[in-house]
């Protein structure tokens, strides 16, 4: 049950706990920057490795930090989570005290806001809604939506002085996004992240957007994997003359499968 009601309330690190120093009396009515709030009281605490040494750290208390999460009921929540403290203490294998702090999962350290606002803050820049009321329905400020904004567009602009070593493009239809109907996705492989998406898959839009890399990012790509669509082929070829191409195996299957029905063997 309480592992169900810490999951509704959005925690995914499976060290966080209910507090057991409050009993019965873990989620209570409390105040958060003169707001009233919910305040869920939560512990956090596991056995740690001296980075330096690998000895097991001893505990050292604990240290109460506040973090913002997601409403739930039309009421703000926020964490008041105990991590514990951790002390290594200088001896042969250390040369000094070595102190820790534990650490939430997938939460930057100082971070007073979930990973989880984050996300559903951002996701909602996409519809016709203020920054002022995404920051009311989340419990924050319309300068902290701002700066969500601003990170999302600094992680999303790419880099055009680099270019990892295996790519790939696909087109796919982006109706009134481009002219042609078409548009390209560029992804790296190894990551699986999107690069950036092209507006146009003619040859000429994608030579002058491929260009903007300068030629020791395009000279570094080693592979590029595409679809069967030839007029590709020059192209890659050009911009990227130390590229294997390498045809995507959903298309190839995808074609033999259609050459089987158009010619099928008696």
């Amino acid at each position: 049950m309480k592992n169900c009601t810490l999951d509704l309330l959005g925690i995914k690190d499976s060290h966080l706990e209910f507090d057991p120093k409050y009993k019965n009396k873990v989620i209570a009515a409390g105040f958060y920057q003169h707001k009233k709030v919910r305040k869920i009281h939560l512990r956090q605490s596991y056995p740690c490795a001296c980075p330096v040494c690998g000895q097991k750290m001893r505990y050292n208390g604990f240290k109460t930090v506040e973090m913002l999460g997601l409403p739930s009921g039309g009421i703000t929540n926020v964490f008041s989570i105990r991590k514990q403290k951790y002390l290594c203490p200088a001896s042969a294998a250390c040369p000094k005290t070595i102190t820790k702090l534990a650490e939430i999962k997938d939460v930057k350290a100082n971070d007073q806001i979930s990973q989880a606002v984050k996300y559903q803050a951002i996701s909602k820049l996409d519809q016709n809604i203020s920054q002022k009321d995404i920051a009311a329905d989340f419990g924050i400020s319309g300068m902290t939506v701002m700066r969500f904004a601003q990170e999302l567009s600094t992680y999303l602009r790419p880099n055009h002085h680099f270019l990892p070593q295996n790519i790939a493009f696909d087109d796919f239809k982006a109706g009134n996004f481009s002219s042609s109907g078409m548009s390209i996705i560029v992804m790296d492989i190894a990551t699986r992240r999107t690069l950036d998406i092209v507006r146009s898959r003619h040859n000429t839009y994608l030579r002058s957007y491929f260009l903007q890399y300068d030629r020791q990012a395009r000279w570094a790509v080693q592979t590029v994997t595409v679809d069967l669509y030839s007029p590709y082929r020059s192209l890659i070829h050009e911009i990227f003359p130390q590229a294997l191409i390498i045809a995507d195996r959903f298309h190839v299957v995808t074609h033999k499968l259609c050459l089987c029905f158009l010619y099928p063997i008696i």
